[in-house]
């Protein structure tokens, strides 16, 4: 539509009707309207698809079809220019009907002049680009929401492959830890259990020199020393014992190994008995309790601590709490600078992979707690 000219089409079976409503429009002072005719559905059809019409104007009744038809194949084509239904009377059913097959607007035949139908032309146009306007914006939005849908598959199809690729990593370190383990204990081990015994023969052979049995007792206790450091380090890289009794006991050995070298006093509350979870849950819980525990004695200058690990419903829960000097929010969050940082991270870390959590509270000279949940 130019400022100048409206091209209009009418689509009515009435001859009379197009002769009329073209001498009404030659009235208007401005803009001037360029009226062309289509007397059947078929031909308004057909101009309808050259969209070659600023302004269309459908009568409701087109002989044996129906111009509420021709309006809703029209915006099925993809026309979006401004629709108006003539009708030989109008009331709320036809406003209804119109309005819901898309037409911008309607009027009533006879009840309307040359200003009035000017006036619907300039509504419907009006209406017609906000309509426009909208679909491009529902378009816009749809590829926007169509990209974030597929960034997210994507991310969260990364993720599960992320979160497969951490559980096989933690799994095959957890089988290592016990190759390892049982490397030092029945290779190294009993290699130093054999040397310690010929020590203490060689110590107590009277024909040696003193100075040779001195030697000899000097290198047993060495050994002593490193056999009790290789069933340390052994215990620290898989205990025996989590396997072979489960998440309770190996708690229980870790607190009395902690309670003998930190000097920390222990309150044990465990109910488990003696069912046994999933390997990988007892050994996420256990490394878990453990980097606590160390955390405690290396940060906390805490005293005494509490363990309580029960079943409630369909998960197993864990309370690790101190008496030590708390900790402050911001090292809650963990950051390089921060002591307990890149412990919590490794404790989330562990815990996700079995679906579990993991809240912390704490307060300056008031202790911390921390809680562990992880479903059945």
């Amino acid at each position: 539509m130019s400022a100048a000219t409206v091209r209009a089409l009418l689509v009515d079976d009435a001859e009379i009707e197009f002769l009329s409503l073209r001498r009404m429009l030659q009235k208007l002072p401005k803009p001037l309207y360029r009226l062309d005719w289509a007397q059947s559905a078929a031909e308004g059809l057909s101009a309808l698809q050259r969209d070659a019409y600023d302004v269309y104007l459908i009568d409701f009744k087109l002989g044996p079809d129906s111009g509420l038809d021709l309006i809703r194949q029209a915006r099925e084509l993809g026309v979006m220019k401004p629709i108006i239904l003539l009708t030989a009377y109008g009331n709320a059913a036809i406003d209804a009907a119109a309005t819901e097959i898309g037409a911008n607007d309607y009027l009533a035949k006879g009840e309307f002049d040359a200003v009035t139908l000017d006036r619907a032309v300039r509504y419907a146009t009006r209406q017609a680009r906000n309509m426009i306007e909208m679909e491009r914006r529902l378009a816009e939005n749809r590829a926007v929401i169509d990209r974030l849908q597929l960034e997210t598959e994507r991310r969260t199809l990364a993720e599960a492959e992320l979160s497969k690729i951490l559980a096989s990593m933690v799994t095959e370190q957890e089988a290592e830890r016990r190759r390892i383990t049982r490397e030092l204990h029945d290779n190294i081990g009993q290699s130093l259990t054999l040397l310690q015994m010929g020590l203490a023969s060689l110590r107590r052979c009277s024909e040696i020199e003193c100075t040779v049995r001195g030697e000899a007792a000097a290198l047993l206790d060495v050994t002593r020393h490193m056999s009790a450091e290789l069933h340390r380090l052994a215990w620290e890289i898989r205990p025996a014992v989590l396997d072979d009794l489960g998440l309770e006991s190996a708690i229980s050995q870790l607190a009395a190994d902690w309670g003998k070298r930190g000097g920390l006093t222990f309150d044990l509350r465990l109910f488990l008995g003696p069912r046994r979870l999933a390997p990988e849950i007892e050994s996420a819980i256990y490394r878990v309790v453990q980097e606590a525990i160390t955390n405690v004695v290396r940060h906390s200058e805490a005293k005494q601590v509490g363990i309580i690990l029960k079943l409630r419903g369909e998960e197993v829960i864990c309370i690790v709490e101190d008496d030590g000097r708390g900790i402050c929010s911001d090292q809650r969050e963990g950051s390089d600078a921060r002591p307990k940082g890149l412990g919590m991270i490794g404790m989330k870390e562990r815990l996700a992979l079995v679906r579990g959590t993991i809240e912390i509270e704490s307060a300056p000279r008031s202790g911390t707690t921390l809680f562990l949940r992880v479903p059945l």
